[in-house]
């Protein structure tokens, strides 16, 4: 699965994770947002040489469904993960969901948060039978299989 670096995957939602797979391993590792505090002690260890980092590039306009705290905490994940990043030096990509949903079974225009939320769960249940899938983590996982395949 891995092509020898190690690779760091995050969904900056207000629920939000990320995926982890070290170097040389075929084992990702899932992770939910808690605190920003649990995040950096996660970092720390690691050595950022060794590693590319993929954050979900959120557009600046969600939706109108959308409500402002929600907007706002987005943004402010976005920006504390990318800053806490590339502040210890990781190599940091950015993709935009519409970039790595594409192709994903059964995601449609327009469709409803809970039910884009379920699909991408779906799929990211169905690639990796071994990971313990959530909505916290399923658009990390998933934004790492695009990143995996991209390389392939």
């Amino acid at each position: 699965m891995s092509s020898g670096r190690g690779l760091l995957s995050f969904d900056p939602g207000v629920s939000g994770g990320w995926a982890w797979l070290a170097p040389n391993s075929t084992d990702m590792e899932v992770y939910a947002w808690r605190t920003e505090t649990e995040f950096l002690e996660f970092l720390n260890p690691i050595n950022p040489a060794g590693y590319t980092a993929v954050v979900e590039d959120v557009p600046a306009f969600v939706s109108s469904v959308t409500s402002n705290a929600s907007s706002f905490k987005l943004g402010y994940n976005f920006g504390f993960l990318v800053g806490a990043l590339r502040a210890k030096r990781f190599p940091v990509e950015l993709v935009k969901p519409r970039e790595w949903q594409k192709g994903l079974r059964g995601l449609k225009p327009k469709m409803g948060y809970t039910d884009r939320k379920r699909t991408i769960k779906d799929n990211a249940a169905r690639l990796y039978p071994g990971l313990r899938v959530t909505n916290a983590n399923a658009d990390a996982v998933m934004i790492m299989d695009w990143r995996l395949n991209r390389d392939a």
